[in-house]
């Protein structure tokens, strides 16, 4: 038996280690260049233009397409002064002035030439004012926009603009740097707990220690997630990686002195309500500003929970509900009610989660169910209706309602999912782990023991996350990162209890 503990393992930090996958994956790696935003005399000069103005207009451009974003280099160089030249910002108060980002993809454009006041433009696509796809631009330098797309602004949301577009190439300069340590740390403590877990180690120091020892494994692996939410505010204030280590270890040393089921209960609560709280009140600002999450320069989504964040969401839900030892049915409720979140316009609209977590319940309760037959009659029904009255006249309906458009979408997320194969040979990984604990958590077996009610959560989540990754064109980062909590929540669920007994 030592011997197959030894090898499930290296099976279960080969596992573990995918988490490698889904780190390289949830943040583009990309060349940064821009001397302008080192300056720290830079951001006080236009800041100090913009606020001297008597009119004109500001908006973010992001750039999607290749052929579009050069034609508006072309008109701009020819049009414009170039923001970046400090000297000509200085001697030259009023004209159409733009800055591209470090890494190319967005520009901050401001004229203050017109003759209308203050005002900027709100994108259609993205939902946000000030903030517009090259597209959109093209209409406005052409004067092709429509009008209500022109909003009446102060200035001191010119000057916003201007510090969104200085801190969004902050993120791009610095948080990567943290994020890759978050993730080793995950990874890294992780692959510790599988050790301990299977090795069959003995801790040779009084049980308080010991105990000690053991919280401080998954607390540490838990409070990575809630940083790396949280890093884009952090790396505002805290510029060094030292003294923002400093912190993440301090805290995690003092939440380990604590119950392991509260602490870990209460970290995860704290995610779930960190995600919901900044989504409804502060516009989704966190996954905004993320390299980790749904930064501009990467052009995918501006508004609603993204695949990044749904993941966290979800994967908080099911520490909480391991720590907790709530019974199924209350894990039926968090379910619902994140479902529904994520069913609200602008706020959530996250239409592949909602519909995974759905199709996980049904299917579930279908095969937990000793009458399937009435069982599919009851749900399946019901979830059709839900969907289609919540969702008429949206984007979902007109995909389910239109058989062409149906097969389009799911051609389109499929060859999506198997082009990481390709890009991302660690898909492979993925895919081999995500079977290898599926097996190892749904089977009955002396190597992992757990007790049923822990069984069937793990059973539930890992169906909702095969949904998740069919269902989403990103759906290999929700699996790569629901991974890690599937890990930790076996950990969390078994080991501490076998060692508390020793």
């Amino acid at each position: 038996m030592k011997y197959w503990k030894k090898l499930l393992s290296f099976i279960l930090i080969i596992t573990l280690s995918s988490l490698i996958f889904s780190s390289a994956f949830a943040f583009s790696f990309y060349k940064f260049k821009g001397e302008e935003f080192i300056d720290k005399y830079f951001f006080a000069t236009v800041k100090e233009v913009i606020s001297s103005s008597k009119k004109g207009w500001a908006v973010i451009v992001v750039l999607k397409d290749e052929v579009r974003s050069q034609k508006i280099k072309e008109y701009l160089e020819k049009k414009g002064t170039n923001i970046s030249n400090l000297s000509q910002m200085k001697k030259k108060k009023e004209g159409l002035f733009f800055l591209y980002s470090g890494d190319g993809r967005l520009i901050f454009v401001l004229n203050n030439l017109s003759d209308e006041g203050f005002f900027t433009f709100k994108s259609v696509h993205t939902k946000r004012a000030g903030l517009v796809l090259d597209s959109e631009f093209m209409d406005i330098l052409e004067g092709k926009l429509k009008k209500d797309a022109k909003m009446l602004v102060a200035n001191d949301f010119l000057q916003y603009l201007w510090k969104f577009f200085w801190i969004l190439n902050y993120q791009l300069m610095y948080l990567n740097r943290y994020l890759i340590v978050l993730f080793a740390v995950i990874i890294i403590f992780s692959i510790l707990e599988a050790i301990i877990y299977f090795g069959g180690f003995k801790i040779g120091l009084p049980n308080a220690m010991r105990m000690y020892i053991l919280k401080l494994f998954p607390t540490t692996a838990l409070l990575s997630y809630l940083f790396i939410i949280y890093s884009p505010i952090i790396v505002q204030f805290i510029g060094h990686l030292f003294v923002f280590l400093l912190l993440f270890f301090a805290t995690s040393l003092i939440l380990s002195y604590f119950s392991l089921e509260k602490t870990q209960a209460g970290v995860a609560l704290a995610g779930i309500l960190s995600i919901l709280i900044q989504a409804i009140f502060y516009d989704n600002y966190l996954q905004l500003i993320s390299t980790a999450g749904y930064h501009p320069s990467f052009a995918n989504r501006f508004y609603g929970i993204g695949n990044e964040f749904f993941a966290y969401l979800l994967g908080f839900a099911f520490v909480f509900s391991v720590a907790t030892k709530i019974p199924l049915k209350n894990v039926y409720i968090i379910l619902g009610a994140l479902a529904i979140f994520l069913a609200i316009p602008y706020y959530g609209i996250n239409f592949g989660g909602l519909v995974s977590i759905l199709l996980g319940l049904i299917l579930f309760l279908v095969i937990n169910s000793r009458n399937k037959k009435k069982m599919i009659f009851l749900l399946l029904p019901a979830a059709i209706l839900i969907v289609f009255v919540i969702f008429k006249n949206s984007y979902l309906f007109n995909v389910f309602s239109n058989t062409d458009v149906l097969l389009d979408t799911i051609k389109r997320k499929t060859l999506m999912n198997l082009s990481y194969f390709i890009s991302y040979p660690l898909t492979i990984l993925l895919v081999s782990c995500l079977v290898i604990l599926s097996i190892l958590a749904l089977t009955k077996n002396k190597i992992l023991v757990l007790s049923s009610l822990e069984r069937e959560k793990i059973k539930l989540f890992i169906i909702i996350t095969m949904f998740a990754w069919l269902l989403n064109d990103s759906g290999t980062i929700i699996a790569g990162l629901l991974l890690g909590f599937l890990n930790l929540d076996i950990y969390l669920a078994k080991l501490v209890k076998d060692y508390a007994n020793n």
